[in-house]
């Protein structure tokens, strides 16, 4: 591919993806960012949301939570909190956990637990409406 770019995704238990592709979009902290080769330099924090993948003309969808994003030397690498395949999300664990969580916030008090279980059900929130897609 003349217009490619290495994407390294790898997250604290796994490489979870290292491959040549076109393009990609991912929600930094600024907000959703487009990434073609030959991007300059570049260092962003991520936040909860999808990454889509552009390979061959064909198109992948990743879950990515948390972590950094460096761009350089036409090589992108994503060290995400967690990161999956959206075909490998079980809907019906991300349901349960968003259930749980939202439970729990009904339930909390104190605001430093608020806010990390508010965290958790942001993610499994995102989890749902990303694997609903392909259904």
């Amino acid at each position: 591919m003349a217009n490619s770019f290495r994407l390294e995704v790898v997250t604290p238990l796994a490489k979870i993806l290292s491959e040549e592709v076109e393009f990609i979009m991912i929600r930094t902290t600024d907000g959703d960012m487009g990434i073609l080769a030959n991007h300059s330099p570049f260092v962003a924090g991520l936040s909860t949301g999808e990454m889509k993948i552009r390979s061959n003309g064909k198109e992948d969808f990743f879950y990515v939570s948390g972590g950094f994003m460096e761009i350089s030397n036409n090589v992108v690498t994503v060290l995400a909190d967690e990161a999956m395949n959206i075909k490998d999300i079980d809907l019906e664990i991300a349901r349960k956990e968003a259930q749980i969580a939202k439970e729990k916030l009904d339930k909390l008090a104190e605001d430093k637990d608020y806010a990390n279980v508010q965290k958790i059900l942001t993610q499994a929130l995102t989890k749902v409406k990303i694997a609903e897609r392909m259904l």
